[in-house]
């Protein structure tokens, strides 16, 4: 009986020796984590593509560049203005080009607007009916439309000189001669202009 005693109590000894200890979970000291900087700013993820500034205004691929416009040419009797040609004012001419001012035609002359050289310069001269009618101011001749035919000043009874070419002041007149038919047809006196020194189709006539 005495061994039994003994027994049980060795046997309730080694039980308690083989009770494992509940396992402890160390917990972190608050004092050693890293603090966050304020002051510097966080990195940004390599993997998330930046934003785009929405101030920064886009290209429009609709909107052409701009070009430099090609420099203008003008024919003769011409003058680039405002990047386009223009015909020169009277009393000056033009020998065309890239010239932004016409040339004045020699002191005591005038000229046409378009003239094209300085030939086409000539002394003024007064038309026998005045203002009346168009004037042919190198050639001091009247012209116009008159019943449906051009018309213009002519010298027959006044005297003629020599080496004169145009007309002398008298109020004689004649029909023009036409480019298809006997006389000019108009219907207005500027489309006389281009014909004005055709030659007559008849007599001088008062």
């Amino acid at each position: 009986m005495k061994f039994l005693v003994i027994l049980g109590f060795v046997a309730l000894s080694c039980a308690q020796n083989n009770t494992v200890p509940p396992t402890t979970v160390p917990q972190p000291d608050p004092t050693t984590l890293p603090v966050p900087d304020p002051t510097t700013p966080p990195k940004p993820d390599p993997t998330t593509p930046p934003k785009p500034d929405p101030t920064t205004p886009k290209p429009d691929p609709t909107t052409p560049e701009p070009t430099t416009p090609e420099p203008v040419t003008c024919p003769a009797g011409q003058f680039v203005k405002d990047n386009a040609c223009q015909l020169c004012a009277e009393g000056s001419y033009s020998l065309g080009g890239r010239v932004d001012a016409c040339t004045s035609c020699p002191e005591g002359k005038t000229s046409d607007s378009g003239a094209k050289t300085a030939e086409e310069c000539f002394t003024e001269r007064s038309c026998a009916w005045g203002q009346d009618h168009l004037c042919d101011r190198e050639k001091g001749c009247t012209f116009g439309c008159h019943d449906g035919y051009c018309w213009s000043q002519c010298d027959g009874i006044c005297p003629a000189f020599d080496g004169f070419n145009g007309c002398h002041g008298c109020k004689e007149w004649c029909w023009l001669s036409g480019a298809s038919e006997k006389y000019e047809r108009c219907t207005e006196d500027s489309q006389c202009a281009g014909v004005r020194r055709n030659s007559c189709a008849g007599a001088c006539t008062y």
